[in-house]
């Protein structure tokens, strides 16, 4: 396997593993009091990002990419918000899944925008 199909794969990999532990997050807050651990978590959830971003988005997609993070982050930070209308057990692990979940994809176009960013002040 080519080192990009590697990279790609790598980057793939992460994307899931961050969607699978913001779901598990967001369970777990139902039934543990993650206090002081849930700064960990976000910061494993933003390097997983940072490593989606940095191996699986190639430069002709940086564009698409962008705006397809934008879109997720927001839709994210939405959703997390409907926690608060929701009965306390169930607003607390939607408000987790959508906050960890948008944490990740932060990190993930940090990298993509960052090269953007280049390629446009460098042209």
């Amino acid at each position: 396997m080519s080192e990009e199909g590697m990279s790609k794969k790598i980057g793939i990999w992460a994307f899931m593993g961050g969607i699978i532990i913001a779901i598990i997050v967001g369970f777990a807050t139902a039934f543990i009091n993650m206090g002081s651990s849930i700064g960990v978590i976000i910061a494993i959830m933003s390097i997983l990002g940072l490593i989606v971003g940095a191996m699986n988005v190639t430069e002709k997609e940086v564009t698409s990419f962008i705006i397809a993070a934008i879109g997720l982050t927001t839709g994210s930070m939405a959703l997390a918000g409907l926690g608060s209308v929701l009965p306390e057990g169930i607003g607390n692990i939607v408000t987790t899944i959508f906050s960890v979940f948008g944490v990740f994809v932060a990190g993930a176009v940090f990298i993509p925008a960052l090269k953007a960013i280049y390629k446009i002040s460098k042209d």
